[in-house]
């Protein structure tokens, strides 16, 4: 749904989701699980994120991002920069940037590049940028599919995901799902999770993340502030 939802609890649960279970996203862009959507954070909001991934035979690792978004001529600007902070010495810090825009009636489209790190050394241990495009389509009140693809030194990838809103105990539940090609395009990464809004100002994400033919599963969990 859009992040100007009617609902103020749904609009902030959509621009806070998105998470990473491999580098090329480390800069987490408001998505679903594993890839972006055309979401972003709204003027004057503030997020503030900790997350970590765990898993058989692998140490958690842990993580902390901000987002804010701006509107500009009536155009969607999100900004946002995370980096590892455990185990051992952590991560580097790196940015994303997204641009997104009204196409149709339920239709946005998103662009940006994630996973920026600013030395030469930072971009050896995090990576290349990610660039991408993404359509979100909206369907009735509750269900959105979602449809990109991502760009990245021999890694381009397809993204596919859908989410689907409902209601419990009077907060927004959101089921997500997405699919993200991974390992230079020899696998698929699939996802499946949740996002519960627990009040405005704080919201609970998590999923398992599976390799369609080979590798362990890998759960994530991730709180956002909201300010």
């Amino acid at each position: 749904m859009s992040h100007r939802s009617h609902h103020p609890a749904m609009r902030l649960a959509l621009l806070i989701a998105g998470a990473t279970a491999s580098a090329q996203l480390l800069a987490t862009p408001s998505g679903l699980n594993n890839i972006p959507t055309a979401d972003t954070a709204g003027q004057g909001e503030y997020v503030f994120q900790a997350y970590s991934n765990f898993g058989e035979q692998r140490r958690p690792d842990t993580s902390l991002g901000f987002k804010t978004g701006f509107d500009v001529f009536d155009q969607k600007i999100e900004v946002g920069l995370d980096g590892r902070v455990a185990p051992d010495k952590g991560g580097p810090a790196v940015a994303q940037v997204k641009y997104a825009a009204d196409i149709w009636s339920g239709g946005k489209l998103g662009v940006g590049i994630a996973n920026i790190a600013f030395r030469s050394q930072d971009r050896d241990r995090a990576g290349n940028p990610f660039k991408y495009g993404i359509v979100t389509q909206k369907f009735g009140d509750r269900f959105r599919a979602h449809a990109g693809y991502g760009f990245q030194t021999d890694n381009d990838s397809v993204l596919l995901g859908a989410d689907y809103t409902l209601k419990v105990n009077g907060r927004d539940l959101v089921l997500r799902s997405d699919v993200i090609e991974i390992q230079d395009q020899d696998q698929f990464l699939g996802s499946f999770g949740f996002l519960y809004v627990i009040n405005p100002n704080l919201v609970l994400e998590t999923w398992a993340s599976q390799p369609f033919e080979d590798g362990r599963t890998v759960g994530t969990l991730k709180f956002d502030f909201v300010f």
